[in-house]
């Protein structure tokens, strides 16, 4: 496998063309910066390649475990092509990526697959898990072992994980809140939460600061209930249906979780036009759902870039370059969607 320019660009975290300005003495580049590529030349095996030479002697191997609740739930889609595109661009460094793929927030599945992760030799973790005492656990022994841990799209209190990837819960159900108090000004809102699982500290998240900031404004709301829905849209269907029946004061349904579409089937079920719908993330039926009028707005997490940015950290850990940025956690943007925008 060769070493080019571009492989040195990834390996340092800086652009070709500052690169090519170390390798040919062209300055205008940091001392330490100009240090770094130099030594990653030598450290890689770096040789001019003007006439087409490769080079054998590049055997870095850097092994990244990823585990992604990702089975029934497309919102993971996204986030796997992120994955699969950094492994597109890492594989030169000698990137290998290890996928375990779960359905749902079972703690002892995912507690086994962090378990075969390992097992598979990978130095590196790229989690999407639950928040549990266990896992947490497990992650302190992950870290004390050795392994660098990235959390992804949820995040775990306690588990003492390197860095974060993901959205801002607080922010988005914030977000949310702000919307719903200026579209349903002077009207009493009775709320049904329809989260995923209660062990998503994400999830969790989205519920707090929707409250917080309803209650911060001074928005006249109950909630009636929260039920979970464990990511399945039957389930959901099945639970909300019986909610709308049973109380037929609700006039808004929050969705924490995946399971948009069981949601969005029950509000139809139901006949009603006057249920304001919220939900997250613009997948493909949810984009029909808010076009239809059935959920008012979404608000977006950019999966692509959580997958592409958990691999891009790994890396940079397990390399050594870049280390004053990887241990800070990523945020990504909350973005508003609207019939008008989306899709």
């Amino acid at each position: 496998m060769s070493v080019t320019v571009k492989t040195l660009a990834l390996a340092a975290g800086v652009s070709r063309g500052t690169v090519d300005r170390v390798l040919h003495n062209r300055g205008n580049v940091k001392k330490e910066v100009a240090v770094k590529i130099k030594a990653l030349a030598k450290e890689l095996g770096y040789v001019p390649n003007r006439a087409g030479r490769e080079l054998s002697g590049f055997k870095l191997s850097y092994k990244i475990g990823v585990l992604l609740p990702s089975i029934g739930n497309v919102f993971f889609d996204g986030v796997t092509n992120g994955i699969e595109e950094a492994i597109r661009e890492y594989e030169e460094l000698g990137v290998e990526v290890v996928f375990t793929k779960v359905q749902g927030y079972k703690e002892d599945v995912h507690l086994k697959s962090i378990d075969e992760l390992v097992s598979k030799g990978c130095s590196a973790l790229c989690l999407a898990t639950m928040q549990t005492e266990a896992i947490a656990q497990k992650i302190k022994e992950c870290q004390k072992s050795g392994i660098k841990v990235i959390l992804v799209n949820s995040d775990i209190e306690g588990s003492g994980r390197i860095c974060y990837v993901g959205s801002d819960y607080i922010k988005a159900g914030k977000t949310c809140a702000g919307l719903l108090s200026l579209m349903k000004q002077k009207e009493h809102i009775n709320i049904l939460i329809v989260t995923g699982s209660e062990k998503m500290r994400g999830h969790q998240q989205r519920i707090s600061g929707f409250k917080d900031e309803l209650d911060r404004l001074g928005c006249d709301y109950s909630v009636v209930n929260t039920i979970e829905s464990d990511d399945s849209d039957i389930k959901a269907q099945i639970l909300v249906q019986k909610y709308l029946k049973e109380n037929p004061k609700i006039n808004c349904v929050y969705v924490t979780g995946a399971a948009v579409q069981g949601v969005g089937s029950a509000i139809i079920a139901s006949g009603r036009k006057d249920i304001f719908g919220i939900a997250f993330d613009d997948i493909y039926t949810t984009v029909e759902l808010v076009r239809a009028g059935i959920f008012k707005f979404v608000i977006c997490q950019e999966p692509f870039v959580q997958g592409y940015q958990s691999i891009k950290r790994a890396y940079q850990l397990l390399s050594g370059s870049n280390s004053n940025r990887t241990g800070t956690d990523y945020f990504t943007e909350t973005i508003i969607k609207i019939a008008s925008n989306i899709g």
